[in-house]
Order: structure tokens, then sequence, then C-alpha cells
């Protein structure tokens, strides 16, 4: 059994103790307030510590890692996607070893910044599943099936997909889905198609669904649906789904966002730099839609920037909201829409758990010094493993972690050679 004591130990995001300990072994045990001591050895630290539930992103690219940067260009989806993502990706396709290294760096951005579980949806992503079981971290994988592009075809994809089902069905941090891109790279047969092919292979979906409004304009002119015929024809309601933006399906919010089934995955910072327009957040949440946050593809693959950003972004011109609404999307809604237990730090849970250092002189309250990026990550667990400490992911060694910045950085040497833009 482990002990974990620190200043302040968050319950949930709207319910926090003082000086308390959790206890855990793969699992939540016990948390128990204690007696306060003025230790002078307590008194003379210049930091508190907060213990949290983990954090989750439940909509990433780490394929994309190495492209972040590009989305604050000025360039639309589209045109972003064209200069930007696809020469990038038939480049990562080609080269399994290099999501491999590139998996290990991003992941331990997303950790330094309390993430212990996330979604990814791309390419060679048994690859992200083997690094994801080296960094100790939780995984829910996804491929980007899509009629054409970096795949043959739709085939191609899917078959790789169901690959990725078996080959991590047994695995204690990995869970797959299947990822029908979005409906603008499928026909709506072969996105009902990966939609049945989930539900008799026991797992859910994860989509990218209305981003932009040519999303729906697109459905209408090629296939004469609007997006409730859509979601109906493709049965999507039937399995569990992870819906990335979703931020012009205000039309179906009554009976698709509602479901039981459903999450919204909202990525702040993307949504704005791509251009794509602004979920009505506080909207859809009154209405009863489950939300969850994700990075996607950002600046920073740090799950703090985007609460921080979301905090203004959302801000309506009346009353402030709440930090602890962002922070409640980023561990209970993130958690809850990859079916992996409340966010919360209660007895039975999987013991994923974060310590946080605050400088005193920065400390103002436990959830707003984490969402207003004050505190740092100190440690981080998942099934009560050690899994960051010290600034550094604890299951590779800092000659390993060494090695693999420099295999990264000659392949995107070797990448750039031949895509002069990207020196820029």
């Amino acid at each position: 059994m482990r002990e974990l004591c620190g200043d302040f130990l968050v319950i949930n995001p709207y319910t926090w103790v003082r000086n308390a300990c959790v206890y855990f072994d793969s699992k939540i045990r016990e948390v128990h307030v204690v007696e306060s001591t003025n230790s002078p050895d307590k008194l003379r630290r210049h930091y508190y510590t907060i213990i949290t539930h983990g954090l989750a992103s439940a909509h990433t690219h780490l394929g994309l890692y190495p492209i972040r940067s590009s989305v604050s260009n000025g360039l639309d989806l589209d045109g972003w996607v064209r200069i930007y993502a696809w020469p990038w990706e038939k480049y990562l396709r080609e080269n399994w070893r290099l999501t491999y290294v590139n998996a290990l760096i991003s992941l331990e951005e997303l950790v330094k910044s309390g993430v212990t579980a996330f979604a990814d949806m791309h390419f060679n992503e048994e690859q992200v599943g083997l690094a994801t079981e080296k960094v100790g971290v939780k995984g829910d994988l996804s491929i980007a099936l899509m009629d054409g592009g970096v795949y043959e075809s739709f085939e191609e994809g899917l078959k790789e997909n169901l690959y990725l089902v078996n080959k991590f069905r047994e695995s204690k941090l990995i869970n797959v889905r299947l990822g029908p891109c979005t409906p603008r790279l499928l026909t709506p047969k072969q996105f009902r198609n990966a939609v049945e092919l989930a539900r008799e292979s026991g797992v859910g979906i994860h989509t990218h669904l209305a981003e932009v409004p040519h999303d729906l304009t697109y459905l209408k002119k090629k296939w004469g649906m609007n997006l409730k015929e859509f979601i109906k024809f493709v049965r999507l309601t039937e399995v569990n789904s992870l819906v990335a933006h979703g931020i012009w399906a205000t039309s179906v919010i009554d009976d698709f966002f509602t479901s039981r089934n459903v999450y919204v995955v909202h990525p702040p910072r993307s949504n704005v730099l791509l251009g794509d327009g602004r979920l009505p957040l506080l909207k859809i949440i009154s209405e009863g839609t489950k939300v969850a946050l994700g990075v996607d593809v950002a600046p920073t693959y740090n799950i703090i920037d985007d609460m921080s950003f979301a905090l203004a972004l959302h801000y309506q011109g009346l009353r402030p909201i709440s930090p602890e609404l962002f922070f409640s999307l980023g561990s209970e809604g993130g958690y809850r829409a990859l079916g992996l237990g409340s966010g919360d730090l209660v007895i039975g849970e999987a013991a994923d758990i974060v310590v946080w250092r605050v400088r005193k002189e920065a400390f103002t309250h436990p959830i707003s010094s984490i969402v207003l990026g004050d505190a740092r990550v100190s440690e981080a667990y998942v099934n009560g493993e050690l899994v960051f400490s010290g600034n550094t992911l604890t299951n590779l060694s800092e000659n390993e972690m060494e090695d693999v910045r420099e295999e990264f950085n000659e392949y995107l040497c070797d990448f750039i050679k031949s895509h002069p833009y990207c020196q820029a």
C-alpha cells in the first residue's frame, strides 16, 4: 500500500480538503484527513502540494505533434490539411519507427500536464500502443479510416484497425475503437460498416463530426442527407462514440448528443486556430450533452493550456465561468468518455493520481491554480504505478530519452529536405 499526502486533496472538481492523504495500490483504498502540522520543514517549504485524479485528453493526434505549431499559420482546416498534414502523414505512414519515437516524445509532454489517459486517432497505431505501454499511461486507440488518403482503400485501413483490436484486447492499458474519420472522407455505407463492425466487436467509435460548416453542406450535396439523417443511417447512437468537435451540430443535440452513448470532445485551441468555429459549450452542457476536453493538434500538447484557453474563450460577458468546470471536463469528462471510471479521487477507482506543486506566492485555490497554469506536475501514477517524477518519465532512462530525441530529429531533418516549407 502506498501513501501520498498533500496540503490539498481534490476529491472531485468541486470538493477538496486540506491536509489529507490517499492510500492506494492499483486502486484507491482510502482517503483520510490528517491533523495539520506546522513543522519547521513544512513552514520553510516554498510550495504547496495538491493531489488530484489524473486528466484525460479524449481526442488527440500524437502523430501530428511535429507539425503542431503550423496550426497557428492562419490557414483554415482544409488549407492546413493540404499544405501541412497530408505531406507529413504520408511520410509518417512510411516510417513506422518514427511513429514510435514521436509517440514517446509527445506522450512526455502530455504527462507533464497531468494527463494519465488519452484517446488517439491516426496511423501506425500499433507503434503508438507500444509506446503507450512503455510510458505506462492509458491509451484509447483508433485508426483514421478513410477511403484513400494514406491508405489504398477504406478496406485497408479497416483491416489494420481490426488487427489493432485483437492485438491489444488483453492489454491492461490499451483500449481500441474503430475510427471512421469523417463523413467527408467515407461514403455513408462505409461509415455504417465501421459502426456495425464496432458493435459486433464490442468496441466503440472515434470520429469527427460537424467540425466545419462544409461538413454539413457536403453531406447534403453529395449524399442528399442532413446530419440527423446521416447519424440515423449509420446508427451511431448504438455504440459508445467519441465525437470530436460537433461545433455545427446544434440541430441534433436533442436526440444525438444527449444519447447515453455519445461524448462530444472539445479541443478549444485547435478549433480557434484553424478557424473551425466556436462550440456553444455552455448551451450544449445545459441541454444534457456530455463533454470532454482534447488537445487534438495544438501548439503544445499540454491540456492545461486548453483549459485556461477555454476559460477565456467561452466567457459570454455575463458572470465569470468557474475554473472547476474545465477541470471537470478534463478529468471526469475525459475518464467517463473513455470508459475508465468516474475521474474522481474516490475509493475503488483506479489509482490514476497526479501530485502538483504550486509556489505559495502564486497559490489562489487548488483548482484555479492548476487550470490557470500556476501548478506543475511533480508526480503521476497510473494504476498505482509511478510513471512520472522529477520532470521525467520513470519507465525510460535519461539515456533512452536522449537517444529517442536524436532519432526523432534525424527523421525531421530528412523530411525537411524534401519539404522546404517546414523550415520556417
